[in-house]
């Protein structure tokens, strides 16, 4: 841990004494812990409003590392399994696929680390599993062959957040065949905001089964006339840290607070915006850590090269 005097001793005893509460490590390999972030985050902001809401909103704030995502994924499991819903067409399959667009076919997203998890020992052992085969699909586009599709006994669509539904009501939108073949569908998630949930289920009638479901960081946790003058503080706090437009209290005006293996962009900017001239954010999202592929080409572009 770096010792800076760039708090008062009043915000860095808060902050460490919230620390513990959580459980969250203080002290970290490398030249900047997630705590000496958050203080250079607090003593950027320009009062001590701002800093003891930040405070106050960090202590329901969610961190799920990826230690925890074993855990999370069983639980929620166990909650479809429980669900009087669970009726997969027995002697069929059990398809498990990221909750992926089709923009993001190509992508490298958390919903595909998913899959990972998915092909674990525990879930191996799964007494709901044993009557069927399970088949894990790289992506959505997988199941449009009839072959898998006659072989279905169930869909569930996996990912480790949602937010605001948006990118699930994209998804199902490409797999609305699924649907109108009558197709069992389930959407399972580590973490989601109730919005989202309420979303899907409005515009599709798919259930969602998560570990964590969590309301808005604000407006669902005071009341009216409170909530309002703290977003308008948040507001604020986005615009002096240049966090991306219509990005002021999270994508969609989600208002999450959490991180996972990478922060949703749900979750307020204060959590997650890096800009020049700013601090270091606690629980950033920013893309200093890539995923390279090989580029696939064009029918047209293989050709040419064959004759050149």
């Amino acid at each position: 841990m770096i010792i800076k005097e760039v708090i008062s001793d009043k915000y860095a005893e808060q902050l460490y004494s919230l620390f513990e509460r959580k459980k969250w490590r203080i002290e970290e390999i490398g030249k900047y812990s997630v705590y000496d972030r958050f203080c250079e985050r607090l003593a950027e902001l320009e009062n001590d409003t701002q800093r003891d809401l930040i405070l106050d909103l960090t202590e329901n704030f969610l961190w799920v590392n990826s230690g925890m995502y074993e855990k999370y994924l069983i639980d929620a499991f166990y909650k479809l399994f429980q669900d009087e819903d669970w009726k997969p067409e027995k002697g069929k399959n059990i398809f498990i696929c990221p909750l992926l667009p089709e923009r993001d076919f190509e992508k490298k997203k958390s919903s595909t680390f998913m899959l990972y998890l998915c092909e674990s020992i525990l879930l191996r052992t799964y007494e709901e599993f044993q009557d069927g085969q399970i088949r894990i699909c790289e992506t959505p586009e997988v199941v449009k062959e009839q072959k898998y599709r006659d072989a279905m006994g169930a869909i569930i669509l996996i990912d480790d957040f949602i937010g605001s539904g948006q990118t699930a009501l994209e998804c199902l939108t490409y797999l609305k065949f699924l649907q109108e073949e009558g197709k069992k569908i389930y959407i399972l998630t580590l973490v989601a905001q109730k919005e989202g949930v309420e979303n899907i289920q409005k515009e599709t009638g798919i259930s969602v089964y998560a570990k964590v479901v969590r309301e808005k960081g604000i407006s669902d946790r005071y009341d009216k006339e409170e909530a309002e003058e703290k977003r308008k503080e948040m507001k604020k706090i986005s615009r002096l840290l240049q966090a991306p437009k219509g990005m002021d209290l999270g994508f969609e005006g989600s208002e999450s607070l959490v991180a996972m293996n990478k922060t949703p962009n749900n979750t307020f900017p204060v959590y997650w915006c890096e800009r020049k001239g700013h601090t270091h954010a606690p629980f950033p999202r920013k893309e200093n850590v890539k995923t390279i592929r090989v580029e696939k080409k064009t029918e047209g572009e293989e050709n040419s090269e064959r004759r050149g």
